[in-house]
């Protein structure tokens, strides 16, 4: 199966972005994979999904917690692999994947500075490359 990319360039706040996605991906039963730029970033995603609006939270865990196949959302670093298959990802990292992961959506979160969309437009030309569709949002999701 070949995935569909979709990607949201020059998001101010890409970590809020990520969380709406999470948000909607979990709110449909999906099991999500998030990969992060470095730890700093992974802390504060962490945070904020466990902590998003008074009484409810979005579980995640580290992808080498011994309960991350039963997590519905799993963070990992770029270094980092997911042992089983989700149907939906999450990538704020700016390098691109080894190889594509397997799943039915990859969402790429592309910040304002240059820093980040230079290797978007990279990742970009790789997810073309492959066969995947890919897409462009506009605005926030």
């Amino acid at each position: 199966m070949v995935c569909r990319v979709r990607f949201f360039p020059d998001q101010s706040h890409p970590l809020d972005t990520a969380v709406r996605l999470i948000e909607r991906a979990y709110r449909s039963g999906r099991q999500v994979a998030v990969r992060l730029e470095d730890e700093p970033q992974l802390a504060a995603l962490s945070k904020t999904l466990w902590e998003s609006r008074p009484g409810f939270f979005l579980p995640n865990v580290r992808v080498s917690d011994p309960i991350a196949a039963e997590t519905p959302i799993v963070l990992l670093l770029t270094e980092e692999t997911v042992p089983t298959p989700r149907p939906v990802w999450v990538n704020l990292a700016r390098a691109a994947f080894a190889s594509l992961p397997d799943c039915e959506w990859l969402f790429e979160i592309v910040g304002t500075s240059e820093a980040d969309k230079a290797p978007a437009r990279e990742r970009y030309r790789y997810y073309r490359a492959l066969g995947c569709a890919v897409d462009v949002a506009r605005g926030t999701p």
